[in-house]
């Protein structure tokens, strides 16, 4: 019978958390795979329905982003800029999932009146966290797009192709710089592993990171 209570992280098989280092020491880059995440896709044509920019605020305490490959948040979330009329949600506070799961009926009340779609897609979704000093040279060799800091700042979101299989959503959260990357759930391990080939190419070493 089919196991219908545990929940498993998309990366669980690869037994992180035992060969998790606290820094980054020498290594050039440092990649970790943060707790569970609540991914919240919403969709609205805000030209046609201005109501919901309040509607959105109310209910989560900033605003939704409109300028396009930005991101915005409170400390609990961030909504990223996916397109004009859609933005993924993630809700990353510190509290349980139980706890998590009211914001799907949260928005949702908040957009009743409201042409709009608030759907959960978290189990749809794996999140890996990256930083260190020759991240973007790494990341240079998985994505067609330009990592460089002055085109691809602290803030900004881009979706891209990654490697030849599969697309991306990078946030780059800091200058450090950290950045989180989201991909399907079921191209995580190709991420992860094409990230530390990348950096063994970049002649640095790759850590797995306790955070």
């Amino acid at each position: 019978m089919a196991d219908l209570e545990t929940r498993q992280s998309p990366l669980a098989h690869l037994g992180l958390a035992g060969k998790a280092q606290e820094s980054l020491g020498d290594a050039g880059v440092g990649l970790w795979e943060p707790p569970y995440r609540q991914f919240i896709d919403i969709r609205c044509e805000l030209d046609k329905n201005p109501a919901a920019r309040d509607a959105f605020k109310t209910a989560m305490g900033f605003a939704l982003p409109e300028t396009p490959n930005t991101a915005n948040g409170n400390g609990s979330a961030d909504a990223l800029w996916l397109g004009p009329n859609e933005w993924l949600l993630m809700i990353h506070d510190s509290r349980d999932g139980a706890a998590r799961s009211e914001y799907v009926p949260k928005l949702r009340e908040a957009f009743k009146d409201i042409v709009a779609a608030v759907v959960d897609v978290s189990h749809a979704q794996a999140l890996i966290g990256a930083t260190g000093p020759m991240l973007r040279e790494t990341l240079e060799r998985a994505v067609p797009i330009d990592m460089h800091p002055r085109t691809f700042p602290a803030g900004q979101v881009k979706q891209t192709l990654f490697g030849r299989h599969c697309g991306v959503t990078i946030h780059v959260r800091d200058d450090t710089p950290t950045m989180d990357i989201i991909t399907r759930r079921s191209f995580a391990d190709y991420v992860w592993t094409y990230l530390e080939d990348c950096a063994r190419g970049a002649v640095t070493r790759c850590v797995t990171l306790q955070r």
